[in-house]
This record gives C-alpha cells, structure tokens and sequence, in this order.
C-alpha cells in the first residue's frame, strides 16, 4: 500500500494494480483507495481498461461518462466502465472526499446489474457513508499486504451489498418467479418448503401462488414436485443407484408418495420404470 501527501489538501491512500489470484477469476481488485482530493482536482479524460466505483465520503464534485454531466456529493457514488472516456473533478469550493475500488472478473457485470448500476444508470446513492468507507478501508489493507485473497473477495462482496440500491432489491413479476425458481432447482434435494422460497423470493406464499400460475399455470407446490420427479429420472437413467437412494436424493422423504407422485406423471411405478431402464438402456421412453 502507498501513501501520498503531495499538499495539505491533498490524501491518497492506494494499492497498485496486480495481477489476480487464481483462486478468485469471478472477481478481483485492480486498484483500490480514498483521497482528499485538493480544489479544483480531476482525472481525464481517460478510459479504464476495468469496472471502477468511486463513493463520494464528503464534499461535492463532477463526473462526466461522454454522455452526461453528474454533480455529487457525500452519499453518491458512480461507476465508470471500461472504455468509456470519462472525466470527474472536486468541486473548487467543497472538493470531495472519496473512496474507490477498481475490479473485473467472469461475474462482474452481474453483479453490477443485481445492485442496480451500469452503463446506463452510472450514479447511485448510499446510505451507510460510514461502513462504505469503512469497507474500502478494508480493501486497501488486504489487497495491500498480499495476503488472503479469499479475505479480500469477502470485503469486495460486502462493499457491493452496502452500495446496492434498494430499487435493486425488490422482486416482483417475473423477476420474483426466477428468483425462486432457481432457489427451487438449487435446493430440491432438501425437505424445501414453499413457505421457504416465498421468503426467499421476498414475497407472501399466496403472492407466489399467483406469480406461479400466471407464469406457469401450476402451483410452486406442482413445481417443486415436478423438478424432483425430472431429477429422479434423470439419476435412473444416468447412475445405479436404488429406487430408495434416487428419492431420497431428490428430496422425497416417504416411499410411497414418491411412488404415487412418480406413476401419476409417468403412468409407471419408479421400480418398473428403472427395471426398464436398465434393461433397455437409455431409449426407455418417458414423458417430462
């Protein structure tokens, strides 16, 4: 970690750019600091060659990202995204105080678009000055001393949650249905309840019930049943495990319902169906 005074007006407390740690490609820091920025000071026009958010601790300033203007201050902060010229300056009365971390990664951009930042809305509020400086703070320690990477991805990942809009957060439509299909894909070998996922998805039970049968047609019930039943198939196609291991794994817990459910989908019992398979091979048909 370095540390500049060039004047009185003027902190910056940085870590430089290194290369990323293997263990940790979905996301990683380039660049991470805060400064005291003196009157009047800028940077750019320029490109970066990854993701990089400034939050503004104190004061006011500009930013410019080729398109519009934006005028900040404590609370606020904007994302500059690679390639794009951009230019930002303090305030020559209030100049800001500001923190920035500087990353890429596989994920990214998806994890931008799930705290509701990106190219087309560069400038978000928060809340919790404090924690956010506190959290780069952090950063730089970490991503100074070269030690943990994990450590460090951990406090990267915290930083985003303090700075996620709450626009971001709330689910609705479509948007509520995929959220808690996917918690279903992920997590039916469970003894997974619905009361479960709707408060997973943010929503009431009875407002899943409607989201899933205007999507759908079928209940989150039907659903989480059905993804169990495709999943019991597929283990008897594809391994040698028992009738009794498949349902368990699938995440029934009772023999005969796990029978009942399987001949009411299928028309065949689950033992008469993996006698067939293993006979037959995989051209055993079925239905989905």
């Amino acid at each position: 970690m370095f540390k500049k005074n060039s004047d009185a007006s003027r902190e910056i407390s940085y870590t430089p750019v290194s290369a990323p740690p293997p263990a940790c490609t979905s996301i990683y820091v380039h660049q991470c600091g805060t400064e005291k920025c003196a009157k009047g000071h800028s940077f750019g026009p320029a490109i970066r060659e990854h993701y990089l958010i400034h939050c503004v601790f104190s004061g006011k300033g500009k930013f410019f990202d080729g398109e519009h203007t934006y005028y900040l201050r404590k609370g606020q902060g904007f994302l500059i995204v690679p390639k794009i010229v951009t230019f930002y300056q303090a305030d020559m009365e209030q100049p800001w105080e500001y923190g920035w971390v500087g990353f890429s990664g596989s994920d990214a951009g998806h994890i931008l678009r799930q705290c509701g930042i990106g190219r087309e809305r560069p400038v978000f509020d928060f809340s919790k000055v404090e924690e956010v400086k506190s959290c780069i703070e952090r950063i730089v320690v970490q991503h100074g001393t070269g030690g943990n990477s994990f450590e460090t991805t951990s406090s990267v990942f915290l930083f985003f949650s303090l700075i996620q809009s709450n626009d971001s957060r709330k689910f609705s439509g479509l948007g509520t249905f995929d959220r808690a299909a996917d918690y279903i894909h992920k997590n039916y070998s469970y003894p997974l309840t619905i009361p479960e996922v709707a408060g997973f998805a943010g929503v009431t039970r009875s407002q899943l019930f409607r989201i899933f049968k205007q999507t759908l047609g079928v209940s989150p019930q039907e659903y989480l049943i059905r993804i169990r039943l495709q999943n019991a198939v597929r283990l008897m196609r594809t391994t040698g495990l028992s009738v009794t291991e498949i349902l368990y794994s699938c995440g029934f817990n009772d023999p005969s319902h796990f029978s009942r459910q399987f001949k009411l989908r299928y028309g065949v019992t689950p033992s008469e169906y993996l006698k067939t398979v293993r006979e037959n091979g995989l051209s055993a048909p079925i239905g989905d």
